[in-house]
Parts: C-alpha cells; structure tokens; sequence
C-alpha cells in the first residue's frame, strides 16, 4: 500500500511538472539586471529583427484573432507574384464585383466600385493605409483567381514560414473563429513582409493620394499607424517609425504590429488584444499604441547595442601537417554577434567558448575552410554560435605526407617487431625453398603448367561459345521484350489520349456549368444590385424630401428670425433716433439758455459801464463844484484818480 502511494504521488508531480513544461511561455524574458515590465494586452512581443533577438513576450505563443494584420500575407502574396513575373505595380484591375461581395458597411472600406479600374500598386496602398477590405479580395482575386484559392496560397506560406499557430479563412482579416494566429507568427509574416522594398516603402508613407480612375476622383488615403501619423488619432506618433498594420475587431480587440529605427537597429513590436478604455479628459485611450510606445521606451532604456565578436578577430592559432609552408594556422570567425545586452555593455562579462574540431589540422586548407565553432555567452546568456574559418590557404606537401606518415608507424614498438619477424620468416623460406627445388622438379613442373595453360585454353574457348549463343538467345530475348514493350507503349499512349480528351471534354462540361453558374450569379448579383441601388434611391428620395423638409423649416425660422431682427434693428434704430431728437432739443434748450444768459450778461455789463460812466460824470461834476467853490482851477481835480467801484459780487452762470 505504501509503495503504491509512492508512486501515484510520483506519477502527479511528473504529470504537472509536463503540464508546468508545456504551458506556453507568457512573461518577459529574463535578463540579468533587467526590471519586470507588464503591458496592458493579452499578447506581446518585441524582437530585434536584425539579430532575432527577444526583448519582451507575453503570451506570444497564444492564438489570437489577428483582424486586418491579416493584410500584410496578402500584400506579401502580391508582391512575390509580382517578383515572380506574374504580375506588375503598374497593371490595371478591373474590379469585380464578387470582390465586395463579404464586405460590411461597418467595415474599413476606400470605396472602391464594381467596374472600377485601378492599378496593383494603388490597391496596395489602399490595403496597408487605409485598410481596405474590398483591396484584399481584388488582389486576392487578381493573384489566384478567386478568394478561396487564394487563402489555400496564404495558408501554404504560412506553413512555408513556420507559422504553426496560423490558419487563415479569408484576406482581409474580418473576424471568423477558424482565422487566428500568433504574436510570434505575425512577426515571421512581417519579418518575409519587410524584404520587400515596395513593402516598405508603402507602410512607412503617412499620407498618399490615389489618381482619379474611370468611376472615382483622386482619393486621399491617410495611413492608420498612429506611431508614424496623427492623421486620425494625435499624440502617438513615435520617433524612428517606420511601419507596419494596425487592426481592430470586436473579438480581436486593437492591435499593432510596429517596426522602428534605433541606433542602427530595427527592432519590430506586436501587441494584441488591446482596449481603449475612456480616460479622464473623456476620449478612448489608444492603448495599442500606448503601450508599444511603453515597451519600446522600455526596451531602449535596459538594453543597449554591441558586437559580442567582430568578424575580423583572431581567436586561435593551431597546429598544421602535411605542409611545409606553414606550421599553424590562424581561426577568426565568419561572422559577427551582434546583440541588445543589459545595461551599459561590459566587456569583462563576455565570454567565448571555442570549440575545435581538431587540434591539429592537416593539409591542405583552403581560406574560409571551417575548422571550429565559437559560442558567444555574454553575463552568462548565450547569444548565438558562429563557426570558426581558416584565415589563409595552407598548401598539402606530398613529402611531409610520406615523412609524417612513416615517421608515424615505425614509431610505434609493434610495428616494428612485426617488421623483423617478417623478415626473419623470409630469409628462412628462401633458404629451404632454394634446397628443395631441382631442375627435374622445375622441369615436371613448367611441364604441369604447360597442361595446365592447354586445358584452361580449351575450357575458355568453350565457355566463349556457349557465351556467344547464350548472348545471341538474350539479344532475341531482349528484341522480343522490346516490340511487347513497344506495342504496349502504343496501347498506354492510345489510353492516356483518349483518357486526356474525355478530361478536355469533362473541363470544358465543368467549365460551361461553372460559366453558366457565375452568369446565374452574375444575374443574381445584378439583380440585388438593382434592388440595392432602388432601395438606396428611394431611401435617397426620402432623405432628400426629408432634408428638402429641414432646409423649408430652417428657412422659415431663419426669415421669420430675420423679420423679429429688422424688427428689433427698426425699433432700436427708432429709439436712437428718438433719443437723438430730445439730445438736439436738449441742446438747443441749452445753447438758447446759453445764449439768453450771454445776452443778459451783456446787458449787465452794459448797465454797469453806464452807470459807472455817470457816477465818473457826476463825481467829476462835484469836484469841479467845490474847485470853484474853493477857487480853485478846476482842471486840477480832473486829474485825480478815479473812484474805483466795487467788483460785481452777483453770481454768473458758468455754463
């Protein structure tokens, strides 16, 4: 009972230690001295695309809804066909009509229509800046011939690209529960995506206006990369940005894929599954972009670019043989390790680990011939291994060969006693050979060989012609194998051709029933299109009565508001017409008071100097009366000063 208790507990701890092992990995990668870093999505990643190198992952394993991130295996399907000679940027694409066919109102559109002509690259740009669903099935259709054929295509590469967390239901990206994949996939897809140089250049234009074609004017396309433009969300751009597609569904939350320059590395970011939640000014946070712009910061601030190993290093001198221009040989590296490290790159914590094949190499070598490994390990992380090559040819000397050969196996004790037992046997055979052969027995016996040769001749010649006949009744053999072959070659061929008409006449049934199908369905399309485009005129009509309505009302309330404004300016200006009437009565009231009382004060002053010259008269008067009663000249009274009066203490109006 205990020994059965032992070991069911150590079958469960082996089990959850294999459960603990498979669960995927969905944290940070651990470095040394590096902080822990949490981002707000369900899934993340950030890899050094030059390197390959894993920054930051959070659930990157974990399948997620990828929405239009899907677009960038359509542009890269596109663009292979197009380095493949099937295509070119400049062709011209009739839009079909089955393209809009999935397309919801509510979805991201460029308002591409049925009959429309537009070119491949154009459709691109479309696709990858504005998002255009309708843009996927074109090109989809364009590539392959139809969409079905086309996600097969989508579906191959991606398993071409290792993408084993990928299935693909359509090339647009609108939502369906069989069409996922991975963080770490979306980074394989973009990394193949981005040797393109088309590829580039269209992900990395913030605005691009399309030409006019036969149905449409020149459209103007804003890409929806926050990180590179705020054409629609402001305040996210992020410096270096370079790329790549946005996306967002109900189910698939918003997401980015991103690629950035930064000290001469390019570094790609993935973030699924974001939200936008409404923050306190009361507008959506845009936490897709919000939180790469975290991570890069992140990352920019606890790593920092080094070669670990520079390709032009010596690392090891070895022994050479077989040569005689050269003794040893120098082993550098054939390529450099480049890599983000920790902190501030610290050469003492570097590490290499060589790894020789042998110790001595033999010639010849030529330059570059590998000879060895060299595993780079920095602060006890392993970043990559690199072979080790040959820095100079080292030429092979036959005679060194020979030398070192010999010199080798006498070397050894055994060899050399072998040696001498050997010799001591032959010396002793032909002593005792020499004794026993006489001429009579050397006689007997070129006699016995004579026979000998006799017989073997006769033998050899009648072995020759029973060869001979056995060769001739091969040859009717082979002949007789060779017509039957023939002949059947013939019926196999008579079968393979009636074989391959009775296929051209089976396609051409299958095509005729396909022809007539996408008629029928043409029929069809045309027929809903009709009743769309009445149901859409009629609601047009409406919305045009209704509006014909608004702009009625609207006009009556703007006049009738204009008659109370007339009003309102007519009374008011009637009022300021009165006011100003009874400001010039006013005035005039007071000019003719001013007026009265100037009159008045110059009455007043008239009198005053009226009676001031008769009071002057009759004081002269009296003094030239009391001169003469004094007997006096009166003329000397005349001289006297005259009487001042007192001032006028009345008051005056000071108007």
């Amino acid at each position: 009972m205990k020994k059965t208790l032992i070991r069911g507990l150590s079958l469960l701890l082996t089990l959850a230690l294999m459960t603990g092992l498979l669960v995927p990995f969905s944290s940070a990668v651990e470095y040394d001295g590096v902080g822990d870093f949490t981002i707000d999505a369900t899934a993340a990643l950030l890899i050094d695309l030059d390197t390959e190198q894993v920054l930051y992952e959070h659930n990157a394993d974990e399948q997620r809804y990828p929405a239009s991130i899907t677009k960038i295996m359509t542009a890269l399907l596109t663009l292979e066909a197009v380095g493949r000679g099937e295509l070119d940027l400049n062709t011209e694409v009739t839009v079909d009509a089955a393209a809009l066919a999935d397309i919801t109102e509510d979805s991201s559109t460029a308002g591409l229509m049925a009959g429309e002509k537009i070119t491949v690259r154009n459709l691109l740009y479309c696709l990858l800046l504005a998002s255009a669903n309708e843009a996927a099935n074109i090109l989809a259709m364009t590539v392959a011939g139809d969409i079905p054929s086309f996600v097969e295509r989508m579906n191959q590469r991606a398993q071409e690209l290792g993408m084993g967390g990928t299935h693909f239901v359509n090339p647009h990206g609108l939502h369906n529960d069989d069409h996922y994949t991975t963080a770490r996939d979306i980074f394989k897809m973009a990394k193949e995506a981005m040797t393109h140089a088309a590829f580039r250049e269209i992900v990395s234009t913030g605005t691009y206006t399309v030409p006019a074609t036969n149905l449409s004017p020149a459209r103007a396309l804003y890409n929806t990369n926050a990180l590179l433009t705020s054409a629609f969300y402001p305040g996210y751009t992020y410096s270096g940005t370079i790329g790549i597609k946005t996306g967002s569904t109900g189910q698939a939350g918003y997401c980015v894929t991103a690629a950035v320059e930064h000290r001469g590395h390019t570094f790609v970011s993935v973030v699924l599954g974001a939200q936008n939640p409404i923050g306190n000014n009361g507008k959506p946070q845009r936490k897709q972009f919000s939180e790469t712009e975290r991570m890069l910061d992140w990352a920019f601030e606890n790593f920092s670019a080094a070669t670990l190993l520079n390709e032009e290093t010596y690392l090891q001198e070895i022994s050479v043989r077989f040569s005689s221009q050269a003794t040893h040989v120098v082993l550098r590296p054939t390529q450099s390790v480049k890599a983000m490290v920790p902190g501030t790159y610290d050469p003492d914590r570097l590490e290499l680990r060589l790894n020789l094949r042998s110790e001595v190499a033999s010639a010849p070598i030529q330059a570059g011939d590998v000879l060895g490994t060299v595993t780079v390990i920095y602060a006890g992380r392993e970043y990559g291994t690199v072979d080790m090559a040959a820095v100079t040819d080292v030429s092979f000397s036959p005679f060194m060969a020979f030398v070192t050969s010999v010199n080798t196996v006498l070397g050894n004790i055994f060899v050399r006693l072998l040696l001498l037992i050997a010799l001591a046997l032959f010396v002793v055979g032909i002593i005792r050979r020499y004794r026993e052969r006489t001429k009579e027995e050397r006689r007997a016996r070129r006699q016995a060989k004579l026979e000998a040769k006799m017989a073997f001749r006769q033998k050899e010649a009648e072995a020759r012609q029973q060869d001979e006949a056995l060769a001739r009744q091969e040859k009717a053999q082979r002949e007789q194998r060779r017509k039957e072959e023939l002949l059947l070659r013939q019926q196999q061929a008579q079968e393979r051709q009636a074989k391959r008409a009775q296929e051209a006449q089976e396609r051409q049934i299958k095509r005729e029933q396909e022809r007539l199908q996408r008629e029928e369905r043409q029929r069809q399309l045309q027929a809903e299109r009709q009743a769309r485009q009445k149901e859409r005129e009629e609601r047009l009509a409406q919305e045009r009565a209704q509006r014909q309505r608004e702009r009625e009302e609207r006009q009556r309330q703007l006049e009738q508001e204009r008659r109370q404004r007339e009003e309102e300016r007519q009374r008011r200006e009637a009022e300021r017409r009165r006011r100003e009437e009874q400001e010039r009565r006013r005035r005039q009231e007071a000019e003719a008071r001013r007026r009265r009382q100037e009159q008045e004060e110059r009455q007043r002053q008239q009198r005053r100097r009226q009676e001031q010259a008769d009071r002057e008269r009759r004081r002269r008067e009296e003094w030239e009366r009391r001169a003469r009663q004094a007997g006096q000249d009166p003329r000397s009274y005349r001289q006297a000063p005259p009487r001042r009066e007192p001032p006028d203490r009345r008051p005056r109006d000071r108007r």
